[in-house]
């Protein structure tokens, strides 16, 4: 099994060469991928950014929920639908984010990652996932990852 990271499947929906490329075609290789709920989250996140930077030109995060507070959520249905059609059409298995908080914080110390980085590796873990499609070198600091491509 592959875990999915965000910034791959970013890339990969947003058409970002050279990085898509090389997604897609681990992409038609493979068949098992997961990506867990703060993947999917981070995703979902970073694309209705996007959206409201390209369409709206709101580039604060206090804009964008000032927003949505106002407007509501329609104008970034295709980027939520986005995420959705990828994980159905790809099968990803969504997995449920795993660990202990002593685990994330020896994880972020013991590694030098960011604690969204470390929940990522230690769920990996804890569902026994040694693979990850990423382009963030961070990642080939934990031990029980292999970073792909």
């Amino acid at each position: 099994m592959i875990l999915l990271d965000t910034n791959a499947i970013v890339y990969y929906l947003h058409r970002v060469e050279p990085y898509a490329s090389k997604v897609k075609q681990i992409l038609v290789e493979r068949e098992d991928f997961a990506a867990t709920l703060r993947i999917v989250d981070e995703v979902t996140f970073t694309l209705i950014r996007l959206e409201a930077w390209k369409k709206l030109g709101v580039r604060k995060l206090s804009q964008l929920r000032d927003y949505i507070r106002e407007h509501g959520l329609d104008v970034f249905e295709d980027a939520i639908n986005d995420v959705e059609e990828l994980i159905d059409r790809l099968g990803i298995l969504v997995l449920e984010d795993k660990g202990s908080l002593q685990e994330l914080l020896e994880t972020v110390k013991n590694y030098d990652l960011l604690p969204g980085d470390a929940l990522i590796a230690i769920t990996a873990k804890h569902y026994g996932i040694g693979a990850i499609l990423t382009f963030d070198e961070d990642f080939k600091r934990v031990p029980w990852l292999k970073v792909i491509p």
